[in-house]
């Protein structure tokens, strides 16, 4: 796509410290009018990352006069999708040729990966299960905000990170424990479940219970129940660190065995192995799981499955999503901690359809050199996101060219047949 030269223009108004780069995201443009620089977030990392001083702001008023200014703008502007035009802009100080030089270069730079593109976003991260749980912590707070009863949800609470901010802002109380809670006071239970214990603990205390245990989970904890009131022995398909297996497993004390590998299974033991059922644990991707159940019915050909638990689809349509985004781009950006679990898991699995991929924490992390020869990137949010950082990727993006979006989620649909 064509793009315009760097610009140089005298600005009034506005004023930058020595050594400091001022990065507009508003240019009054004496040729263009009012112009938004939607990359400001792009070209401020890039300067801070090349230990500059950065200032982002507004510069609603330019001058192409020639006369010396203020401050001294750089500044290309490229088309938008929708046939407007935008700018990426750095300014500083008259005569700081030091910041100038850093100033313009970052300008060039971005300028140089401004392109048409295509943005194929992978859906939101959260299932069914989360959302139903998030609402009801949501309700729950607002309900009760103001009224001396505390609202206590505890953790571990899969929920987006706009939920928790609402949360915060209705003085609830995100908590492991129930320590401080009183008669009265509202427990809301997350989408993994609660223990036996815990629960028997809220109603100790006297609490109002709000359960927003995922129905999948709901439905295992009950399978194991029923398993173990036949004496049965449960082998639960979970994974390390799962806040789902303590909540299951407690409902059928001294009847389950959680295995997360295929040589787990070997722990397996039952007198009478007719009475071994094994049960996948929601959230566990499916397809992860079928090795650990081959090993466990090559062992044991007896096992059976515990058909009163609902097989949840939603891990397994999730990396199907981000795989099928990472096949159709040239670089996928994994959004959210690089630490954390999630992120590092759906990083793996966009590695393997053999594209590149980045895990971006905040948007200034973004460097032009991963853009160059990119024509469709790949978004992936990881629950570890912060609030808004998928939005703000999304702006930042957009002022590098023109740029249309697309959203894709794989799902499983569900039916009945009858063979005739």
């Amino acid at each position: 796509m064509s793009r315009s030269a760097v610009r140089e223009i005298q600005v009034n108004g506005a004023i930058a410290q020595r050594g400091e780069v001022l990065v507009p995201t508003l240019i009054g443009d004496p040729v263009h009018g009012t112009l938004s620089c939607h990359a400001a977030p792009l070209v401020a990392g890039s300067l801070r990352a090349k230990g500059r001083d950065v200032r982002i702001a507004e510069l609603p008023q330019s001058d192409d006069s020639g006369v010396d200014g203020d401050l001294v703008l750089y500044l290309v502007t490229c088309q938008q999708e929708d046939g407007s035009t935008a700018g990426i802009a750095a300014a500083t100080a008259p005569g700081d040729t030091v910041a100038a030089a850093a100033a313009r270069a970052a300008v060039d730079e971005w300028a140089a990966v401004c392109a048409t593109r295509r943005l194929l976003i992978a859906a939101s991260p959260w299932c069914s299960g989360a959302l139903h749980a998030a609402s009801a912590a949501r309700q729950a707070a607002s309900d009760y905000q103001g009224t001396g009863r505390k609202v206590y949800v505890l953790t571990p609470a899969a929920m987006p990170a706009e939920t928790t901010s609402e949360l915060n802002d209705l003085d609830a109380v995100i908590t492991p424990w129930l320590n401080d809670v009183t008669a009265g006071d509202v427990v809301v239970f997350p989408a993994y479940g609660a223990t036996s214990d815990i629960r028997a603990e809220a109603t100790r205390r006297g609490a109002t219970v709000i359960d927003g245990t995922c129905p999948f989970i709901a439905a295992a904890q009950t399978a194991a129940a029923r398993a173990a009131d036949r004496d049965q022995q449960v082998v639960l398909v979970s994974q390390p660190g799962h806040a789902a297996t303590d909540a299951i497993m407690s409902q059928a004390p001294g009847h389950v065995t959680a295995v997360e590998t295929p040589a787990k299974t070997a722990a397996v033991h039952a007198s009478d192995t007719r009475q071994i059922t094994v049960l996948v644990q929601p959230g566990v991707v499916l397809e992860t799981a079928a090795p650990i159940v081959g090993a466990l019915r090559s062992r044991y050909p007896s096992v059976k499955p515990t058909v009163s638990a609902e097989v949840c689809y939603a891990p397994s349509d999730r990396l199907g999503t981000v795989y099928s985004v990472a096949v159709g781009s040239d670089l996928v950006f994994v959004l959210g901690d690089p630490n954390s679990p999630d992120a590092k898991q759906i990083s793996a699995h966009a590695r393997g359809a053999g594209t590149k991929v980045h895990v971006v924490s905040d948007v200034e992390e973004i460097k032009p050199s991963m853009l160059s020869g990119v024509h469709t990137i790949g978004v992936a949010e990881s629950t570890s996101a912060r609030a808004g950082l998928a939005a703000h990727a999304l702006t930042a993006l957009s002022g590098l060219g023109r740029l249309s979006v697309a959203r894709r989620r794989l799902t499983t649909e569900k039916t009945s047949s009858v063979l005739t």
